[in-house]
């Protein structure tokens, strides 16, 4: 009788090791490869935007690619618990150097949010993943 219930206990052990909670997992991944959409400080007035990331080693690195501009992120930092995404490069205007803040979250392969510049306009952004994750 007591081999039976070593045998059902241990049983029951093995069912419930196999159906234990399993830790959240977002699905938002990594934000690894190209995304394009849209930016502007409107909804009447929007550019079309790439952009190229890299998840290296918990340190996002990138590039903004804005009309014939290529500017280097470099400021990123991505939360995959919660898809909370920030990004800081700088542009030049009219010969002076203007800094971009990006606030965003990624939703799977979305992306949205929030720029602002120091001093200038601020707006939103919509991108969407276009190739597999790298």
């Amino acid at each position: 009788m007591k081999s039976i219930i070593a045998c059902l206990t241990f049983a029951v052990l093995f069912l419930l090791a196999g159906c234990a909670a399993k830790p959240a997992s977002s699905s938002n991944g990594v934000p690894s490869g190209t995304w394009s959409g849209d930016y502007g400080p409107d909804a009447d007035r929007r550019d079309p935007v790439t952009l190229d990331l890299r998840w290296e080693d918990s340190n996002l690195r990138g590039t903004v690619h804005a009309g014939p501009r290529s500017l280097d992120v470099h400021n990123g930092s991505f939360k995959p618990e919660t898809g909370a995404i920030t990004l800081e490069f700088d542009a030049q205007n009219n010969g002076r150097t203007v800094h971009y803040k990006i606030e965003g979250k990624v939703d799977s392969n979305k992306m949205s949010g929030s720029w602002r510049t120091e001093g200038g306009p601020n707006g939103d952004f919509h991108l969407t993943r276009n190739d597999e994750r790298k």
